[in-house]
């Protein structure tokens, strides 16, 4: 991989969103990524975005491929000793750890920060989780609904007088951030640990994260303790008028006026979305169309920066930023399950043919699942 993070290397346990793409942004900057599944636990995404019954159906998901682009797949079978050594043996080589498990999951594997870092003092171990490492909470189960709801974010989402709104499997947003804040924390970790010769661990808490967007809401409410929050519709406390208003050809667009003006349903109702958008900006008023995935697909502008196609042509998601004006590269798709395996047992241990058929048949790696619908 060529990039700013070349010469970085990232043993990667994330799953879903939250640690598998943070580990995926690393690996767009340049890291090598070494993702490890196992036939008898895979990544949730394969299947929640299974698109077949056919044979292979667990490498044909394309939620998998949005956050698993630019990484080395490696099947190793966690439980099993010999699973587990070859992984501290693999830390050896690597400078960071990305995982987003329950809390504990690792650790009773002996394959956590504790041990890891035995193995390897220099070792970034970023771990990601819904509540964080300490507290009364830190074993809960969470996705991205219960994490909206307990981070405060459900609680003003929606329209005025409705229940809380939580953004879905289609958005997760607690899962999306928290990757934009560990990516970066992350980086910097290393740039430190190589300087001083000693890793850490990072304990991300993705309740935490979601709630810091809300820092303005919460200091409200330490300000004043009658302070609810609660679903506000589109409008925003000190602004005249803002909204969503529909045009002629059934699509919205979004307004915001420094001073009211009760006609502008009316004005919007009677133009097409295009026209009533390039006349409001005429007139000083901030305004835009309300685009859905079709719309932003459309737009050439965004190409290559919302999404972009890896080396097989399917689209997958991009980057929310640019390096000198260059967006990312797939130099590489998603990894079909265990598609690197004696690749990178090769190259980082020294493996060779034999040790490699031991693994094979004990079972410890693998190309297909073990467990549920083959």
């Amino acid at each position: 991989m060529s990039g700013p993070l070349s010469g970085v290397r990232v043993l990667d346990f994330g799953l879903l969103t939250a640690g598998a793409n943070t580990s995926a942004m690393l690996a767009d900057l340049g890291a090598d990524v070494i993702k490890i599944e196992s036939g008898a636990y895979l990544d949730p995404f394969r299947v929640v975005g299974k698109m077949d019954n056919d044979d292979g159906w667990w490498n044909r998901s394309p939620p998998f491929r949005f956050t698993n682009r630019n990484k080395r797949g490696l099947a190793l079978n966690l439980k099993d000793p010999e699973g587990q050594r070859v992984i501290r043996e693999l830390a050896r080589h690597c400078d960071v750890v990305v995982e987003n498990f329950r809390r504990g999951v690792l650790d009773r594997a002996s394959l956590g920060y504790a041990a890891l870092k035995e193995c390897n003092p220099r070792l970034v171990f970023a771990a990601i989780s819904s509540q964080g490492d300490t507290g009364p909470e830190r074993m809960n189960v969470s996705f991205g609904s219960t994490l909206d709801a307990t981070s405060g974010i459900a609680s003003i989402t929606g329209y005025d007088r409705e229940e809380p709104r939580i953004s879905g499997m289609d958005v997760n947003y607690p899962d999306q951030i928290v990757s934009l804040f560990a990516t970066g924390i992350v980086i910097t970790a290393v740039m430190e640990a190589r300087r001083s010769g000693r890793g850490c661990f990072l304990d991300f808490s993705q309740r935490e994260v979601a709630s810091f967007t809300l820092g303005e809401e919460i200091l409200a409410a330490a300000a004043d303790p009658a302070h609810r929050l609660v679903p506000r519709d589109n409008g925003e406390a000190g602004v005249a008028q803002q909204d969503a208003y529909r045009c002629a050809d059934r699509r919205w667009v979004a307004v915001t006026l420094e001073s009211a003006d009760p006609s502008l349903a009316a004005f919007c109702a009677g133009r097409d979305s295009g026209t009533a958008v390039a006349d409001l900006i005429a007139r000083g008023i901030a305004a835009a169309p309300c685009n859905d995935g079709t719309d932003l697909l459309a737009d050439g502008a965004l190409a290559g920066a919302t999404l972009v196609r890896d080396e097989k042509g399917a689209l997958v998601k991009g980057l929310p930023y640019r390096l000198d004006g260059r967006g990312i590269t797939i130099e590489r798709a998603a990894p079909e399950l265990g598609q690197h395996t004696d690749e990178v047992l090769r190259e980082l241990l020294g493996y060779g043919d034999a040790e490699l058929a031991k693994l094979k048949e004990s079972g410890v790696t693998s190309t297909t699942p073990t467990i549920g619908e083959v």
